[in-house]
């Protein structure tokens, strides 16, 4: 079957909300729990893992809209993979005010604007920046369209 048909099928009301309602909530969720045990990884090993958290973060969405749908759409399967990209923003948020919380023992003086900025989460997707070919780059490069394409595909 075409892109052309998968887009004409018939969209149930119900479903649709729901799958939405669900994005949403693992979106969040998703986003805050892993970035929770990235912060916890970073704090007690010195190290981080963020294509692991890709890998378990586009694992529970996609599951999680598998479970809550009844008649399969590709509107379900953008829907998920637009869950994934957001739970990586919210992972990246956590993380980052987790950091900062850790170094200066407040979160009073937080640059809101700073870590809200959606273009510092997502620069290394940018091919003219200067770390774009650096390997840790190009790997999270790799495991970010891995975890979209797990997205996409699982959650049929």
């Amino acid at each position: 079957m075409g892109l052309k048909q998968k887009f004409q099928q018939p969209i149930y009301k119900d479903d649709l909300i729901y799958v939405i309602r669900q994005v949403l909530f693992m979106g969040f969720t998703g986003g805050i729990l892993i970035g929770a045990l990235q912060l916890l990884m970073i704090y007690l090993f010195n190290f981080e893992l963020t294509w692991l958290m890709l890998f378990v973060l586009a694992f529970l969405t996609a599951r999680r809209i598998k479970q809550v749908i009844q008649e399969n759409h590709i509107i379900y399967n953008l829907l998920s993979v637009l869950a994934f990209i957001l739970g990586y923003y919210i992972l990246n948020i956590t993380t980052r005010v987790g950091i900062f919380y850790l170094l200066t023992g407040s979160l009073s003086n937080v640059p809101v604007l700073a870590i809200l900025n959606p273009i510092i989460y997502f620069q290394f997707l940018n091919p003219l920046s200067s770390t774009f070919l650096q390997v840790n780059n190009l790997l999270e490069i790799l495991f970010f369209i891995i975890g979209i394409y797990y997205a996409f595909q699982y959650s049929k």
